[in-house]
Protein backbone atom coordinates (compact mmCIF):
# COMPACT_ATOMS: atom_id res chain seq x y z
CA UNK A 1 0.00 0.00 0.00
CA UNK A 2 1.16 3.78 -0.24
CA UNK A 3 1.57 5.77 2.25
CA UNK A 4 -0.29 8.92 2.83
CA UNK A 5 2.64 11.18 1.34
CA UNK A 6 2.59 8.85 -1.93
CA UNK A 7 -0.77 9.34 -2.14
CA UNK A 8 -0.36 13.21 -2.64
CA UNK A 9 2.05 12.62 -4.42
CA UNK A 10 0.39 10.40 -6.91
CA UNK A 11 -2.52 13.33 -6.87
CA UNK A 12 -0.19 16.00 -7.81
CA UNK A 13 1.01 14.45 -10.83
CA UNK A 14 -2.04 13.68 -11.98
CA UNK A 15 -3.21 17.49 -11.90
CA UNK A 16 -0.02 18.02 -13.22
CA UNK A 17 -0.44 15.48 -16.13
CA UNK A 18 -3.76 17.52 -16.99
CA UNK A 19 -3.90 19.37 -20.21
CA UNK A 20 -3.43 22.71 -19.84
CA UNK A 21 -6.43 24.89 -21.62
CA UNK A 22 -5.18 26.84 -24.27
CA UNK A 23 -7.16 30.14 -25.47
CA UNK A 24 -6.94 31.40 -28.89
CA UNK A 25 -6.00 35.62 -29.46
CA UNK A 26 -9.75 36.56 -30.69
CA UNK A 27 -9.41 37.92 -34.18
CA UNK A 28 -11.56 41.28 -34.26
CA UNK A 29 -12.41 42.66 -37.66
CA UNK A 30 -12.61 46.44 -37.46
CA UNK A 31 -12.45 47.35 -41.23
CA UNK A 32 -12.95 50.66 -42.42
CA UNK A 33 -12.93 49.78 -46.26
CA UNK A 34 -16.30 49.00 -47.10
CA UNK A 35 -15.32 46.68 -49.86
CA UNK A 36 -13.33 44.31 -47.87
CA UNK A 37 -16.12 44.17 -45.22
CA UNK A 38 -19.07 43.21 -47.65
CA UNK A 39 -16.23 40.88 -49.24
CA UNK A 40 -16.00 38.88 -45.73
CA UNK A 41 -19.15 39.22 -44.41
CA UNK A 42 -21.25 39.95 -47.48
CA UNK A 43 -23.46 42.30 -45.63
CA UNK A 44 -23.27 45.94 -44.84
CA UNK A 45 -21.64 47.88 -41.44
CA UNK A 46 -25.04 49.13 -40.47
CA UNK A 47 -27.38 46.32 -41.46
CA UNK A 48 -24.76 44.81 -39.20
CA UNK A 49 -25.91 47.33 -35.98
CA UNK A 50 -29.53 46.81 -37.18
CA UNK A 51 -29.19 42.57 -36.72
CA UNK A 52 -27.19 43.22 -33.93
CA UNK A 53 -30.27 45.58 -32.57
CA UNK A 54 -32.94 42.83 -33.31
CA UNK A 55 -30.53 39.78 -32.22
CA UNK A 56 -27.79 41.31 -29.98
CA UNK A 57 -29.45 40.17 -26.50
CA UNK A 58 -30.44 37.03 -27.77
CA UNK A 59 -26.92 36.38 -28.48
CA UNK A 60 -25.65 37.85 -25.34
CA UNK A 61 -24.15 35.13 -22.82
CA UNK A 62 -25.08 35.33 -18.79
CA UNK A 63 -21.46 34.72 -18.03
CA UNK A 64 -17.67 36.24 -19.29
CA UNK A 65 -16.07 32.99 -18.35
CA UNK A 66 -13.97 30.69 -20.93
CA UNK A 67 -13.41 34.33 -22.92
CA UNK A 68 -17.19 34.07 -24.48
CA UNK A 69 -17.65 35.41 -27.18
CA UNK A 70 -19.35 38.56 -27.49
CA UNK A 71 -22.94 38.86 -29.64
CA UNK A 72 -21.17 40.83 -32.37
CA UNK A 73 -18.29 38.16 -33.11
CA UNK A 74 -21.28 35.24 -32.45
CA UNK A 75 -22.44 37.36 -35.42
CA UNK A 76 -19.67 38.39 -37.82
CA UNK A 77 -18.88 34.53 -37.20
CA UNK A 78 -21.84 33.05 -38.39
CA UNK A 79 -21.72 36.13 -41.14
CA UNK A 80 -18.29 34.56 -42.39
CA UNK A 81 -19.00 31.04 -42.75
CA UNK A 82 -22.07 31.75 -44.62
CA UNK A 83 -20.98 34.25 -47.51
CA UNK A 84 -17.40 31.73 -47.26
CA UNK A 85 -18.78 28.27 -47.75
CA UNK A 86 -15.78 26.91 -46.42
CA UNK A 87 -15.41 23.94 -43.26
CA UNK A 88 -15.88 24.57 -39.88
CA UNK A 89 -11.96 24.49 -39.39
CA UNK A 90 -10.77 27.24 -41.64
CA UNK A 91 -13.58 29.74 -40.39
CA UNK A 92 -11.95 28.57 -36.87
CA UNK A 93 -8.90 29.38 -38.09
CA UNK A 94 -9.85 33.08 -39.23
CA UNK A 95 -11.39 33.97 -36.09
CA UNK A 96 -9.14 32.51 -33.96
CA UNK A 97 -11.67 29.78 -31.95
CA UNK A 98 -12.05 26.10 -31.95
CA UNK A 99 -14.18 24.34 -34.27
CA UNK A 100 -16.79 23.18 -32.04
CA UNK A 101 -17.06 26.91 -31.42
CA UNK A 102 -18.03 27.68 -34.77
CA UNK A 103 -20.10 24.85 -35.33
CA UNK A 104 -22.20 26.16 -32.35
CA UNK A 105 -22.10 29.58 -32.60
CA UNK A 106 -23.57 28.94 -36.69
CA UNK A 107 -26.51 27.32 -35.17
CA UNK A 108 -27.11 29.75 -32.56
CA UNK A 109 -27.32 32.58 -35.10
CA UNK A 110 -29.25 30.82 -37.62
CA UNK A 111 -31.94 30.12 -35.36
CA UNK A 112 -32.12 33.89 -33.26
CA UNK A 113 -32.16 35.05 -36.96
CA UNK A 114 -35.16 33.00 -38.20
CA UNK A 115 -37.06 33.47 -34.91
CA UNK A 116 -36.62 36.71 -34.69
CA UNK A 117 -35.42 38.45 -37.83
CA UNK A 118 -37.41 36.49 -41.10
CA UNK A 119 -40.57 37.20 -40.06
CA UNK A 120 -39.84 41.13 -40.55
CA UNK A 121 -37.70 40.89 -43.63
CA UNK A 122 -39.03 38.64 -45.60
CA UNK A 123 -42.54 39.56 -46.10
CA UNK A 124 -44.89 41.47 -48.66
CA UNK A 125 -44.34 45.34 -48.86
CA UNK A 126 -47.22 48.07 -47.17
CA UNK A 127 -47.18 50.08 -50.30
CA UNK A 128 -48.04 47.49 -52.75
CA UNK A 129 -49.41 49.94 -56.02
CA UNK A 130 -45.71 50.96 -55.61
CA UNK A 131 -44.45 47.37 -56.22
CA UNK A 132 -47.29 47.29 -59.06
CA UNK A 133 -45.67 50.35 -61.15
CA UNK A 134 -42.09 49.26 -60.86
CA UNK A 135 -43.39 46.00 -62.09
CA UNK A 136 -45.41 47.68 -65.13
CA UNK A 137 -42.21 50.02 -65.86
CA UNK A 138 -40.03 46.84 -66.31
CA UNK A 139 -42.07 45.71 -69.69
CA UNK A 140 -45.77 46.75 -69.29
CA UNK A 141 -47.25 43.84 -67.67
CA UNK A 142 -49.95 45.13 -65.94
CA UNK A 143 -51.06 44.23 -62.37
CA UNK A 144 -47.93 42.10 -61.48
CA UNK A 145 -46.99 41.57 -57.81
CA UNK A 146 -44.05 39.00 -57.78
CA UNK A 147 -42.56 36.39 -59.71
CA UNK A 148 -42.41 32.71 -58.33
CA UNK A 149 -39.95 30.55 -59.11
CA UNK A 150 -38.14 27.42 -57.54
CA UNK A 151 -34.42 26.64 -57.04
CA UNK A 152 -32.51 22.90 -56.01
CA UNK A 153 -29.63 23.86 -53.17
CA UNK A 154 -27.33 20.66 -52.88
CA UNK A 155 -26.95 19.04 -49.45
CA UNK A 156 -24.87 15.72 -48.50
CA UNK A 157 -26.68 12.73 -48.44
CA UNK A 158 -29.16 12.64 -45.59
CA UNK A 159 -29.44 9.88 -42.68
CA UNK A 160 -33.36 9.06 -43.46
CA UNK A 161 -35.40 8.86 -46.09
CA UNK A 162 -32.55 10.04 -48.76
CA UNK A 163 -34.52 8.79 -51.81
CA UNK A 164 -36.53 11.68 -51.40
CA UNK A 165 -33.88 14.37 -51.63
CA UNK A 166 -32.51 12.86 -54.90
CA UNK A 167 -33.51 15.53 -57.42
CA UNK A 168 -34.00 15.23 -61.50
CA UNK A 169 -29.97 15.75 -61.54
CA UNK A 170 -29.34 12.84 -59.22
CA UNK A 171 -28.04 15.04 -56.42
CA UNK A 172 -29.43 15.75 -53.37
CA UNK A 173 -31.33 18.57 -52.27
CA UNK A 174 -33.83 20.85 -51.02
CA UNK A 175 -36.41 22.40 -53.17
CA UNK A 176 -37.01 26.41 -52.30
CA UNK A 177 -39.73 27.87 -53.43
CA UNK A 178 -39.16 32.14 -53.85
CA UNK A 179 -41.83 34.92 -54.48
CA UNK A 180 -39.69 38.12 -55.28
CA UNK A 181 -40.33 42.01 -56.43
CA UNK A 182 -38.62 44.19 -58.86
CA UNK A 183 -36.05 45.22 -56.61
CA UNK A 184 -34.66 41.66 -56.27
CA UNK A 185 -36.28 41.75 -52.79
CA UNK A 186 -37.57 38.25 -51.46
CA UNK A 187 -41.54 38.44 -50.54
CA UNK A 188 -42.18 34.65 -49.86
CA UNK A 189 -40.19 31.63 -48.72
CA UNK A 190 -41.07 28.10 -48.57
CA UNK A 191 -37.68 25.86 -47.89
CA UNK A 192 -38.98 22.63 -46.35
CA UNK A 193 -39.58 20.15 -48.89
CA UNK A 194 -36.88 17.58 -50.52
CA UNK A 195 -35.64 17.72 -53.97
CA UNK A 196 -37.73 15.09 -55.32
CA UNK A 197 -40.88 16.91 -54.69
CA UNK A 198 -41.98 19.05 -57.80
CA UNK A 199 -42.43 22.88 -57.70
CA UNK A 200 -46.47 22.71 -58.61
CA UNK A 201 -46.39 20.34 -55.34
CA UNK A 202 -44.51 22.45 -53.68
CA UNK A 203 -46.62 25.42 -54.41
CA UNK A 204 -50.07 23.61 -54.04
CA UNK A 205 -49.08 22.62 -50.03
CA UNK A 206 -47.86 26.24 -49.26
CA UNK A 207 -49.71 28.68 -47.25
CA UNK A 208 -49.17 31.05 -50.29
CA UNK A 209 -51.07 28.85 -52.30
CA UNK A 210 -54.05 28.52 -49.28
CA UNK A 211 -54.18 32.38 -48.79
CA UNK A 212 -54.72 33.23 -52.54
CA UNK A 213 -57.03 30.25 -53.31
CA UNK A 214 -59.16 31.82 -50.08
CA UNK A 215 -59.46 35.36 -52.22
CA UNK A 216 -56.81 37.22 -50.22
CA UNK A 217 -54.41 39.10 -52.91
CA UNK A 218 -51.65 41.02 -51.98
CA UNK A 219 -53.02 44.12 -53.97
CA UNK A 220 -56.84 44.02 -55.57
CA UNK A 221 -56.56 41.63 -58.92
CA UNK A 222 -53.26 41.30 -58.55
CA UNK A 223 -51.57 38.51 -60.29
CA UNK A 224 -47.84 36.22 -59.70
CA UNK A 225 -45.86 35.16 -62.90
CA UNK A 226 -44.31 31.80 -62.81
CA UNK A 227 -42.89 29.68 -65.21
CA UNK A 228 -44.77 27.13 -67.19
CA UNK A 229 -44.44 24.33 -64.49
CA UNK A 230 -46.62 25.65 -62.15
CA UNK A 231 -50.55 25.54 -62.70
CA UNK A 232 -52.38 28.45 -64.47
CA UNK A 233 -54.55 30.34 -61.90
CA UNK A 234 -56.60 33.35 -62.01
CA UNK A 235 -53.59 34.57 -59.74
CA UNK A 236 -50.97 32.78 -61.17
CA UNK A 237 -50.56 33.21 -64.79
CA UNK A 238 -48.06 31.53 -66.85
CA UNK A 239 -46.87 31.51 -70.33
CA UNK A 240 -49.38 31.71 -73.27
CA UNK A 241 -47.79 28.80 -75.77
CA UNK A 242 -50.23 28.33 -78.25
CA UNK A 243 -51.81 30.71 -81.20
CA UNK A 244 -48.47 32.73 -81.59
CA UNK A 245 -49.17 34.49 -84.60
CA UNK A 246 -51.04 36.48 -82.78
CA UNK A 247 -49.17 40.07 -81.90
CA UNK A 248 -50.80 40.62 -78.65
CA UNK A 249 -49.78 36.80 -77.50
CA UNK A 250 -46.23 37.59 -78.89
CA UNK A 251 -45.94 40.91 -76.91
CA UNK A 252 -47.45 39.12 -74.03
CA UNK A 253 -45.24 36.34 -73.83
CA UNK A 254 -41.99 38.83 -74.63
CA UNK A 255 -43.22 41.14 -71.64
CA UNK A 256 -44.29 37.65 -69.09
CA UNK A 257 -40.50 36.58 -70.01
CA UNK A 258 -38.46 39.76 -69.53
CA UNK A 259 -40.36 40.66 -66.28
CA UNK A 260 -40.20 36.91 -65.15
CA UNK A 261 -36.54 36.59 -65.11
CA UNK A 262 -36.49 39.03 -62.11
CA UNK A 263 -37.00 35.55 -59.62
CA UNK A 264 -34.45 34.33 -61.57
CA UNK A 265 -31.87 36.74 -60.89
CA UNK A 266 -32.55 36.91 -57.34
CA UNK A 267 -31.82 33.35 -56.95
CA UNK A 268 -28.78 33.76 -58.87
CA UNK A 269 -27.94 36.65 -56.92
CA UNK A 270 -28.40 34.82 -53.60
CA UNK A 271 -26.43 31.62 -54.13
CA UNK A 272 -23.54 34.17 -55.40
CA UNK A 273 -23.69 36.11 -51.76
CA UNK A 274 -23.87 32.99 -50.32
CA UNK A 275 -21.36 30.46 -51.90
CA UNK A 276 -22.68 27.78 -48.38
CA UNK A 277 -25.89 27.15 -51.15
CA UNK A 278 -24.04 25.78 -53.52
CA UNK A 279 -23.35 22.99 -51.17
CA UNK A 280 -24.57 22.91 -47.49
CA UNK A 281 -23.12 19.51 -46.10
CA UNK A 282 -25.84 19.85 -43.17
CA UNK A 283 -28.64 17.59 -42.49
CA UNK A 284 -32.00 18.31 -44.11
CA UNK A 285 -33.63 20.51 -41.48
CA UNK A 286 -30.66 22.48 -40.70
CA UNK A 287 -30.32 22.91 -44.35
CA UNK A 288 -33.59 24.27 -44.37
CA UNK A 289 -32.75 27.07 -41.17
CA UNK A 290 -29.77 28.00 -43.46
CA UNK A 291 -31.34 28.54 -46.93
CA UNK A 292 -34.16 31.01 -44.63
CA UNK A 293 -31.15 32.98 -42.90
CA UNK A 294 -29.47 33.97 -46.93
CA UNK A 295 -33.15 34.83 -47.38
CA UNK A 296 -33.24 37.10 -44.33
CA UNK A 297 -30.14 38.70 -45.02
CA UNK A 298 -30.20 39.10 -48.28
CA UNK A 299 -33.29 41.52 -47.71
CA UNK A 300 -31.52 43.08 -45.61
CA UNK A 301 -27.98 44.05 -47.76
CA UNK A 302 -31.10 45.63 -50.18
CA UNK A 303 -32.63 48.43 -48.52
CA UNK A 304 -32.44 48.50 -45.00
CA UNK A 305 -34.40 51.40 -44.53
CA UNK A 306 -37.29 50.27 -45.95
CA UNK A 307 -37.70 47.88 -43.09
CA UNK A 308 -40.49 47.96 -40.47
CA UNK A 309 -40.32 46.94 -37.22
CA UNK A 310 -43.79 45.19 -37.07
CA UNK A 311 -45.08 43.26 -39.92
CA UNK A 312 -48.27 43.73 -41.10
CA UNK A 313 -50.47 40.46 -39.71
CA UNK A 314 -52.44 39.84 -43.19
CA UNK A 315 -49.20 40.12 -45.25
CA UNK A 316 -46.40 37.50 -43.12
CA UNK A 317 -47.48 33.89 -43.48
CA UNK A 318 -43.97 32.84 -44.43
CA UNK A 319 -42.76 29.66 -43.39
CA UNK A 320 -39.16 22.60 -64.37
CA UNK A 321 -41.45 20.06 -65.88
CA UNK A 322 -44.59 18.50 -65.35
CA UNK A 323 -44.68 15.56 -63.26
CA UNK A 324 -48.49 15.21 -62.53
CA UNK A 325 -51.24 16.04 -65.10
CA UNK A 326 -53.86 17.35 -62.68
CA UNK A 327 -50.68 19.74 -60.64
CA UNK A 328 -50.55 21.39 -63.81
CA UNK A 329 -54.48 21.42 -65.50
CA UNK A 330 -55.14 25.05 -65.88
CA UNK A 331 -58.66 26.86 -64.38
CA UNK A 332 -60.96 28.34 -66.29
CA UNK A 333 -60.70 31.69 -64.43
CA UNK A 334 -57.26 31.31 -64.91
CA UNK A 335 -57.56 30.76 -68.68
CA UNK A 336 -60.11 34.22 -68.69
CA UNK A 337 -57.32 36.07 -66.40
CA UNK A 338 -54.65 35.42 -69.02
CA UNK A 339 -56.60 36.72 -71.83
CA UNK A 340 -57.55 40.05 -70.19
CA UNK A 341 -53.49 40.16 -70.12
CA UNK A 342 -53.33 39.25 -73.31
CA UNK A 343 -55.82 41.89 -74.54
CA UNK A 344 -53.80 44.67 -72.76
CA UNK A 345 -51.05 43.91 -75.29
CA UNK A 346 -53.70 44.76 -78.44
Amino acid sequence: MLSDSEDEWEEYELIRARRIRFFKPRINFVLNNTFEFNEKFRIKSESIEYLLQKIGPYLDTPTRRNFALSPKQRLLTALHWLGNGSQYHGTADMHGISKATVCRVIKEVVRVINEHVFPHVVRWPNDMNTVVRRFYSINQMPAVVGCIDGTLIKIDAPNNHEDRFIDRHGNHSINCMLVCGPDLRFYYCSAKWPGKVHDARVLRNSILYEKMENGWRPNPRSVLLGDSGYPLKEWLITPKCNNLEDPAVRNFSRAHKRTRCLVENSIGILKEKFPCLNHLRVQPIYACNIIKTCVSICNLTTNTHELSNQPSSDQNFNEGEPTNEMLIQPSTSGIIRQQELVNSFR
